[in-house]
């Protein structure tokens, strides 16, 4: 026996569950991966298991009995080493968190905090409990120990060869499936008023198989990542990482650093930046970013995303989706990998910085996720779209707020993205698009944080050009978006002349004839759908920075292109 398969027959985190509850299970007889088949998941062991092997399973449950009434007896044959006593757990997490507010505000010491420190799975049964899937894997832990460590391991024996024979495992065990380990139950039998039905309703039990529920039910402790979300937490959403081709072990590290990651806020934050923290994680400890040429996505595909709504007395699912990890460039080097690393940990920052009570900005974050939920070019272009509607608020909001320190995309950054679609080579090699980018980028951000650093001498800031060019590049022809164009251009240059005339030590480069026509023969080539994207990657390219910019102070813009003022 060398391979295990999980079929995918629901499509949701359930497989991803059994199959990482398959690859714990027999970890115990040697390290194993677990690899995305297309038509299902299958764990690869790394060598051939026999009856011997599978002896020295362990013969417990893998999970902890939970009770959930303080004092309540227990099944025979569960002691107490195999119990989690949620009442007291949850008085400790209580006084845990009250702790953690008094050291905060200088009153308390870390000793103190450490004392009631949960369980480190706590927050796990935390969620199992509020979504009621603890009566399951009670009845399967409680099965399990009744069987005793050999009668489990002979049983769990014979399993495990029917599982890598693709054959049903027949276990005479009760069920009683949830949403938690079932998404799609939260259909016909399992709605709140059904049809024909009462809400207490077994029918669908019958739907489940005993053995692979317990995968499950273990595989959910390995891979899951509950959060809770509301003004109490009264909803939970479930992020699981969906393997393309992992090991085991990698796998769960990865997983318990996310889970101690700082991510919060509303749902669509939480999203991002679970994905992109994810992304960091695997870059930061995979051996495979070693010297092969490998993107993160080749490891991990991307989350699964389940969201539980509280609807009163229980929970429901109300959204299953999915976000793909970034597939960006691939990492071959130790400077590729810097490079992500820096991309990634500069998103998470402005991802962080915008408010989730605030409609532009929840707006905002709801575009950055549409980019993660796609590949390839349409990825591209979405990462654009959202550059551009970010420029556009960051200058809105600087000047609404002095006070609020907001982040810049660095271009090269941006550059080493898009790079990587053939469609916008030309486009960011095109002369004209540099010059004319460039003088955008100082007549807007630039000469916006000019004046935020009071400096006495800045250019005329254009606070309507980017919306308006964001606008017309939607029409149906490119005339109007070029026309607004040269227009901005007259007007820069215009500028850049009396400041010449004036003295200025700075403000004085213009875009040339030369400049402009390359631009001009760049556009008129190009059919109308490439000509938006021009229109779009223009608009995101000028509202970020230079690398040779500090943040949140400009450099002279004569210093940014050429290293000299050009004066015509």
């Amino acid at each position: 026996m060398r391979e295990f398969p999980i079929p995918k027959i629901t499509g949701t985190h359930a497989e991803v569950f059994a199959a990482a509850g398959v690859a714990d299970v027999i970890a115990g007889a040697g390290e194993c991966a677990i690899v995305d088949r297309g038509t299902g998941f299958v764990v690869e062991a790394e060598r051939d298991l026999d009856a011997g092997d599978l002896a020295g399973l362990s013969g417990k449950p893998g999970y902890l009995y939970l009770r959930t009434k303080g004092g309540a007896a227990l099944p025979a044959g569960i002691e107490e080493e195999d119990v989690l006593d949620y009442p007291k757990e949850k008085a400790k997490f209580d006084r845990y968190r009250e702790a953690q507010k008094a050291r905060r505000a200088g009153l308390t010491s870390t000793d103190e905090i450490d004392a009631d420190a949960p369980h480190e799975d706590w927050r796990l049964y935390q969620a199992l409990n509020a979504l009621q899937g603890d009566d399951g894997t009670n009845k399967a832990a409680e099965a399990i120990l009744k069987e005793g460590p050999e009668g489990w391991k002979k049983i769990l024996r014979e399993a495990l060869e029917e599982l890598s024979r693709g054959e049903v495992i027949a276990l005479k065990w009760p069920l009683n499936l949830v949403q938690l380990f079932n998404p799609q139950a939260a259909k016909g039998y399992a709605r709140l008023k059904p049809d024909s039905t009462d809400r207490n309703d077994a029918t669908k039990n019958q739907w489940g198989e005993p053995f692979m529920e317990w995968l499950k039910y273990r595989g959910y402790f390995r891979v899951a990542c509950p959060f809770f979300l509301g003004s109490k937490g009264e909803n939970v959403r479930l992020l699981c990482p969906i393997p393309e081709r992992i090991e085991r072990k990698l796998l769960n590290t990865v997983v318990g650093e996310l889970r101690r990651s700082p991510i919060f806020g509303s749902a669509p934050k939480l999203d991002c930046l679970a994905a992109l923290k994810l992304a960091e994680i695997l870059i930061k400890r995979s051996k495979e970013f070693q010297g092969e040429c490998v993107v993160p996505s080749q490891l991990v595909s991307g989350l699964m995303i389940a969201h539980y709504q509280s609807m009163g007395q229980s929970k429901a699912v109300t959204s299953i989706e999915r976000l793909a990890l970034p597939d960006w460039f691939p990492i071959s080097n130790a400077a590729e990998a810097d490079l992500w690393l820096n991309i990634l940990d500069e998103h998470q920052k402005v991802l962080r910085s915008l408010k989730d009570d605030r409609s532009d900005e929840i707006g905002l974050l709801i575009a950055y996720r549409r980019f993660l939920e796609m590949r390839g070019k349409k990825s591209v272009d979405a990462l654009l779209s959202f550059l551009g509607d970010y420029g556009v608020f960051l200058m809105r909001e600087r000047e609404r707020d002095k006070t609020r320190k907001l982040k810049q995309f660095l271009t090269v950054h941006v550059r080493s993205i898009v790079m990587q679609e053939p469609d916008y080579h030309e486009i960011l090699e095109n002369p004209g698009f540099k010059a004319i980018a460039a003088a955008i980028r100082t007549a807007t951000v630039s000469a916006q944080a000019r004046k935020r650093l009071q400096a006495t001498d800045y250019r005329n800031i254009r606070y309507g050009l980017l919306p308006e060019l964001r606008r017309k590049r939607t029409l149906p022809n490119s005339d109007s978006f070029l026309e607004a164009i040269a227009d901005f251009v007259v007007s820069y240059n215009a500028e850049s002349a009396r400041r010449f005339e004036m003295g200025k030590a700075t403000g004085t480069r213009r875009v040339t004839t030369e400049e402009l026509e390359c631009f001009v023969g760049l556009l008129s080539k190009l059919p109308k759908q490439k000509a938006s994207a021009v229109g779009a990657l223009l608009c995101a390219y000028a509202s970020c920075r230079e690398p040779r910019e500090a943040e949140g102070e400009e450099m002279p813009e004569e210093n940014k292109d050429t290293g000299e003022v050009q004066n015509g």
